[in-house]
């Protein structure tokens, strides 16, 4: 696997597991080498992914299950699905009774990802500068 797929696989489990509510700590950080390690491994097949549902992470391959986590500390309420590039939130009820992946998308993950709210902080920080500047130069110029 080139560096930047494994990047890419590191940061897509990062923000997987982000949008799980799990908080950092020793115990995340052992998750998430394992699931990365998994995902980056090459004999893996492209098919295969990551659920989670339930307070339990599964790791598919073959459409089978052949690792599994348990994650009680999970906050998710929504059935998740994770490749090592890409996440969506999926239709539970249709992955429990049929195996079915429905995807339902990003929309509401997107604070799950790495940098998101800082980039905001810093451009409403600029903002508030650029507004105190003009203020200032309105001042000086009255």
């Amino acid at each position: 696997m080139s560096t930047n797929d494994l990047q890419r696989t590191a940061y897509t489990v990062e923000c997987f597991l982000n949008a799980l509510r799990l908080e950092d700590g020793p115990e995340r950080t052992q998750l998430e080498e394992a699931l990365v390690r998994w995902l980056a491994n090459a004999a893996r097949g492209k098919q295969d992914h990551l659920i989670y549902q339930d307070g339990r992470i599964c790791g598919y391959a073959g459409g089978k299950v052949v690792q599994s986590f348990d994650v009680p500390q999970a906050r998710q309420i929504q059935a998740l699905w994770c490749s090592g590039a890409k996440l969506s939130i999926i239709d539970g009820e249709a992955y429990s009774k049929s195996a079915q992946l429905v995807m339902l998308g990003t929309a509401g993950l997107f604070l799950t990802l790495p940098g998101q709210l800082p980039a905001k902080e810093a451009q409403d920080k600029r903002r508030s500068s650029n507004n105190n500047n003009n203020n200032n130069n309105n001042n000086n110029n009255g």
